[in-house]
């Protein structure tokens, strides 16, 4: 099997991004958490001295080691894997499977990874694989492939600034630099990913490292890093690489909102139960909404958990300056991302006291999900800061988009898990939802509770 394509832009930045998001499931996750006692008794804990030059209270941890296995118990050769640049902003790694050696009896059926040194300052994280640094935010993301045997895989790397292999023993390491990300504002970005083969298997541990790590210290990472047998498949079956609906762009059939859609303030759009397990069974009435630029009630997330936004108001407890960055796109291959020109756009917030009611007679987990949009020509519009070959990032949202609420808040003991409601059959919940709204739009958004594809559904008239 040879592939020789690769995520577009969106979808490679996708796989990263999911890979140290905070609000979205892991895809080994549930891998992860079936062993996580086994793996947290592999885990010692020691506390370091403060270190005054990287101004963080650091913890490092050191792993127990598993006694290297000998490579006879293998069934393979070692893998091939090489590097090579096929564009000013690309590399592309080809790992080469052997086929497997039937006449060893003694090879573990399944193997799985084990850190035996981790950088300080990095501590595991509590829901998904790998390890975090609570003080910045820096994460350590791994994923556990075993690729089929006698199989080339050509992976290419888009906006990658260039290429390392690194030898450790029974270890071959692919290392990929990313180009510097013009969108991360000053925040802690991924910098590297690694592509770890190890010897006499088929398996590759893949790496999503962010800046903070060092060079140094990453290797000393990959050198420490090694495989012991295990009774149960802990490692993903989904491999990115050699699925071909992740190389093709999937189109939605385009069905726009219209006027007789469009509902108010007191208005009420209904989800009727089917009672099929989904989430559906509710009411949404529309009580008001205000545009303003003060964070005054606004204390949660939006998963309704309490947080700090003292970061992003001035004195008066208002929103500071918004700068808005344009970005010509690269095609990660012979162009790079650019950033053209920065201005200051005032931004608004935007909210929504909305009650929801339980219709289905059952106790109901409802998702709160809104979408904002802006209409232009009759049609919804949903990332309305890309234009063309250009986009653009606001300094308030960083990676996220207008279009996504940030903030939901409910009676606690309404709460269900993360940005879910959990009602009795005809109970209600007064909701708040708020939005970021750039001052160019404030006069031209809605908001819609049910959007299916390019499907808006019926929609709240939220104008400022």
């Amino acid at each position: 099997m040879n592939k020789n394509d690769f995520p577009n832009e969106n979808e490679w930045k996708k796989i990263v991004e999911d890979a140290f998001s905070s609000d979205e499931e892991h895809i080994f996750s549930e891998h992860y958490k079936l062993n996580k006692q086994q793996m947290l008794r592999r885990v010692t804990m020691t506390k370091k001295t403060f270190n005054k030059k990287r101004g963080l209270a650091v913890i490092a941890a050191a792993v127990a080691v598993t006694a290297a296995i000998p490579l006879s118990v293998f069934a393979y050769e070692k893998l091939t894997a090489k590097i090579e640049k096929t564009g000013n902003y690309e590399n592309t790694i080809s790992i080469q499977t052997p086929v497997a050696d039937t006449e060893n009896t003694e090879a573990p059926k399944y193997m799985f990874y084990e850190f035996g040194w981790i950088p300080e300052g990095y501590v595991p994280h509590e829901e998904k694989p790998g390890f975090k640094n609570p003080e910045n935010g820096g994460r350590i993301a791994p994923e556990l492939f075993k690729l089929p045997d006698d199989t080339n895989v050509e992976l290419k790397l888009p906006y990658s600034e260039n290429c390392e292999t690194y030898e450790s023993e029974g270890k071959t390491a692919l290392i990929n630099y990313r180009s510097p990300d013009v969108y991360n504002n000053g925040t802690i970005s991924i910098d590297k990913n690694v592509y770890i083969c190890f010897e006499g298997t088929t398996y590759v541990l893949t790496l999503y490292i962010s800046e903070d790590v060092s060079d140094a210290d990453m290797k000393k990472m990959i050198d420490e890093i090694t495989l012991y047998p295990t009774e149960e498949r802990m490692h993903g079956t989904y491999i990115p690489w050699l699925d071909e609906s992740n190389y093709q762009t999937v189109s939605t059939p385009e069905t726009y909102a219209y006027e007789e859609n469009v509902r108010t303030i007191g208005d009420t759009v209904s989800k009727p139960y089917s009672g099929a397990g989904m989430h559906d069974g509710y009411d949404i009435t529309l009580k008001s909404f205000e545009l303003t630029d003060s964070f005054d009630g606004i204390t949660t997330d939006g998963c309704g958990d309490e947080t700090d936004f003292s970061h992003l108001m001035d004195e008066n407890g208002n929103i500071i300056e918004n700068i808005r960055t344009t970005v010509k796109r690269g095609d990660g291959v012979d162009t790079n991302d650019e950033i053209i020109s920065e201005e200051s756009l005032p931004m608004h917030i935007l909210k929504l006291n909305v009650t929801y009611t339980n219709t289905a007679d059952v106790e109901n987990e409802i998702c709160i999900s809104p979408i904002m949009f802006i209409m232009e020509d009759g049609e919804p519009v949903v990332n309305w800061e890309a234009q063309g070959e250009y986009s653009c990032y606001d300094s308030i949202l960083g990676r996220e988009r207008q279009s996504h609420w940030f903030s939901v808040a409910f009676d606690s003991e309404q709460k269900g898990s993360k940005n879910y409601l959990l009602l009795e059959p005809g109970e209600s919940a007064d909701v708040q939802i708020a939005f970021f709204v750039d001052d160019n739009v404030k006069d031209k958004v809605y908001v819609s509770f049910e959007v299916s594809g390019n499907n808006f559904g019926e929609y709240f008239d939220v104008n400022g």
